[in-house]
């Protein structure tokens, strides 16, 4: 009766495909052209049975995907045919990478991918509707690394009302260890026009599509080792011409030719050695500009490539949101970069290294620097990992180290439960410069619990007033008095909770979800003891099944000011006193898949002493898939009895036009009120060959009042070569 009842049991489970999660090994080479006409793929059983993931998270899809897919012994070959209701294809961007509107607002599959089995690193590859590809790193679970990039093949193709997607990825792609069989895969697909994402491994719905919890294990039949020493050579070239026109009367001009390489080599299964020399990012996107009334400096993403591959092992040693012992953007930021050596990767399968070593280069104002940041990250199952990293500039002669010195070294606790719900932290960072001694210590904990309904989280930070971070960010340890043009350290203590609560109604036909609770509260304690700021914060919104959406929120700060500072950028201080700041905002998000879209929101509150109106708007359209053009408006209004009043209006306008795939031109055209320029940046971007770019920039800069500051033009070369 037991074999009987076994045998059953193994029949259903070769009929419901799940004994069929075995990706195959067969000898044969396919063309990856949405055409799925090659033998190989008739003879897999496909995956199926795909869940709905949004805006229903329940139950099975009611437009299925099958997925097949096999290695070669040099490629993984994956096919996805989305059975759609319409021939209809809609693509909102033929850029490359773009996420927001070439994938999320877009048709397009996505598969992500953990080689490693660990469950908080992987790939992940998407294909739209018109064959753009995205690639991308996936470290700490949701931190997608757009900017990497890899050389693999895709197509597309509509048979009817089937969307058929096919992805040809090099095995060699992956930093992985052969002895590690089994895979962890997920796949979705979205569906732009009836606004839809479905995934093939169900899970609750709050967390992101490409998150690497909830991917499902798939073993891969004579796996063989990945291809050794493999080496990309990026050789470029940087023509440019900059011209100073406020300074026109000293003749401030300079022309340049710039040479430059990349190395990356592929040192083991893991680990590869980047290096560069003489780089030049000039083709890098321009930053978006803001308006900032705090008092503290703003963060911009990092863009550049040398920095960005493998930067989980850098960027992730942060002890808090605004503490971060490390930003790359301050190296090269006042000279420039002479040569960059990173090893990163895999050591082992549960060990991950990374050495950054970055040399600038010195001028007649500005002595040579030398950067290093070295971190290990030891895994201890699936649960547990801790990081451990010591990082470094030094001024440097000759190539000789000088006393002038910054170190900082830290280790970094992090946990994740076995049901995926709890997640956390705990960091000790201690600071070392040359003539400060006592209090260099930073200290954070943090604990998290999510769900699809519920989230609240609490953080504990504490940092002395000597933890000094020369390429770090820590706002608030350096206190800019503008009464006395000084800069004053001042160490603190931090306590933040947060609470959100997500309703999603039975029927979904007109609401879809909404947010009654989304609060947070954040406490700063001075080195007296004595609270000195306390910010309170709610919000609540309504999402429609139409993908709009209006919210409200509430701000109210209780600051007890120590140091003078200029919001208005025009002299007029707020001086210290106790200030009890409070605002209501209210706002509006349109379908930002239709062609033409936008979002606007109304602030008004009391602004130390005085009185702020905020209003914000974007209006975009789209002629798909060729054009694209945002409008943004930001426009605050401050009233103070004393000083008077101000209007600070912040404008851009970017415009995308696709002449094709590979052939793009974008341009940004921004005017800052506040820091008093109006900007222009225009870039021609030409993909000749996978991976290899022609970039033509054009940058010119002007002041408020429209007289010409200054100029510039580079033309950019690069190739990319694989032996």
């Amino acid at each position: 009766m037991r074999k009987v009842i076994m045998l059953l049991l193994l029949q259903y489970t070769a009929l419901s495909g799940i004994a069929q999660h075995s990706i195959q090994f067969i000898e044969s080479a396919i063309t990856a052209d949405g055409i799925l006409d090659e033998a190989a793929w008739q003879q897999l059983t496909p995956y199926r049975n795909f869940q709905n993931f949004f805006p229903i998270n329940e139950g099975p899809a009611r437009l299925d995907t099958d997925v097949r897919i096999f290695q070669d012994g040099e490629y993984l070959n994956i096919a996805l045919v989305y059975h759609d209701s319409l021939s209809e294809i809609r693509v909102n961007s033929l850029k490359r990478d773009n996420y927001e509107d070439g994938f999320h607002l877009s048709d397009c599959v996505g598969v992500v991918i953990d080689p490693y089995g660990n469950q908080n690193r992987g790939y992940f590859f998407a294909v739209n509707g018109q064959g753009v590809q995205l690639d991308a790193l996936i470290a700490n679970y949701d931190d997608a690394n757009l900017s990497w990039d890899a050389l693999w093949e895709s197509g597309y193709s509509v048979q009817g009302t089937d969307k058929v997607y096919e992805m040809k990825i090099p095995l060699s792609t992956f930093s992985y260890n052969e002895s590690i069989s089994d895979w962890n895969f997920q796949f979705y697909t979205r569906d732009a026009k009836d606004r839809m994402y479905t995934v093939w491994n169900k899970f609750e719905r709050g967390f992101l599509q490409y998150d690497t919890r909830f991917l499902e294990s798939i073993a891969i039949e004579n796996l063989q080792p990945s291809e050794l020493a493999k080496t990309t050579l990026i050789p470029s070239v940087t023509a440019g011409y900059e011209r100073d026109v406020v300074a026109e009367t000293e003749k401030v001009r300079k022309a340049s030719i710039q040479p430059s390489v990349d190395v990356q080599y592929k040192i083991s299964d893991g680990l590869r050695l980047d290096a560069t020399l003489n780089p030049d990012f000039s083709q890098v996107e321009v930053d978006q500009q803001v308006t900032n009334l705090t008092r503290f400096n703003i963060v911009f993403p990092e863009r550049r490539n040398f920095f960005i591959e493998n930067s989980d092992m850098f960027t992730t040693l942060q002890l808090a949101d605004d503490i971060n012992p490390f930003y790359s953007r301050f190296i090269g930021a006042s000279q420039d970069i002479l040569t960059g050596l990173k090893l990163s990767g895999n050591a082992s399968s549960n060990t991950r290294i990374g050495l950054l070593n970055v040399q600038s280069k010195s001028d007649e104002n500005e002595t040579s620097e030398n950067y290093t940041v070295a971190s290990v990250k030891q895994q201890f199952g699936n649960n547990f990992s801790t990081t451990g990293y010591i990082i470094n500039r030094q001024s440097t002669r000759d190539w000789a180290f000088r006393d002038d010195f910054n170190r900082v070294v830290g280790l970094k606790a992090n946990f994740l439960s076995i049901n995926r719900k709890w997640s956390g932290f705990t960091t000790y960072s201690r600071s070392d410069s040359d003539g400060l001694s006592g209090d260099r210590h930073a200290f954070s904990a943090e604990s998290n619990y999510t769900t699809r309904t519920l989230s609240f989280s609490t953080k504990v930070n504490t940092v002395g007033k000597n933890y000094l971070t020369d390429i770090g960010f820590v706002p608030r340890i350096s206190n800019y008095d503008a009464l006395r043009d000084t800069v004053i350290r001042e160490g603190y203590t931090q306590f933040s909770q947060s609470l959100a609560i997500n309703h999603f109604p039975q029927n979904q036909n007109f609401i879809q979800s909404y947010r009654p609770v989304n609060a947070s509260v954040d406490l700063y304690w001075d080195e007296q003891g004595e609270v000195y700021e306390a910010n309170y914060f709610y919000n609540t919104g309504l999402f429609f099944a139409n993908q709009t959406s209006t919210y409200l929120s509430i701000f109210y700060d209780d600051i007890q000011l120590k140091y003078a500072f200029d919001p208005l950028r025009n002299g007029n201080l707020i001086n210290p006193g106790h200030y009890k700041n409070s605002a209501i905002r209210v706002g509006y998000n349109s379908d930002y898949t239709r062609n033409i879209y936008g979002s606007a929101n109304l602030q008004f509150g009391s602004f130390y002493g005085g009185n702020r109106t905020r209003l914000e708007g974007t209006l975009g359209y789209r002629f798909l898939p060729l054009l694209n053009v945002v409008l943004n408006h930001e426009y605050n209004t401050l009233t103070f009895d004393e000083l008077g009043s101000q209007h600070l209006n912040l404008f851009s306008l970017a415009t995308e036009i696709f002449f094709s795939n590979r052939l793009n031109w974008t341009t940004y055209v921004q005017y800052n009120e506040q820091i008093h320029n109006f900007n222009i940046n225009s870039r021609l971007q030409w993909e000749y060959k996978p991976l290899s770019f022609v970039y033509l920039v054009f940058s010119d800069n002007y002041s408020e009042s429209f007289q010409h500051k200054d100029w510039g033009i580079s033309f950019k070369v690069n190739r990319r070569l694989n032996f």
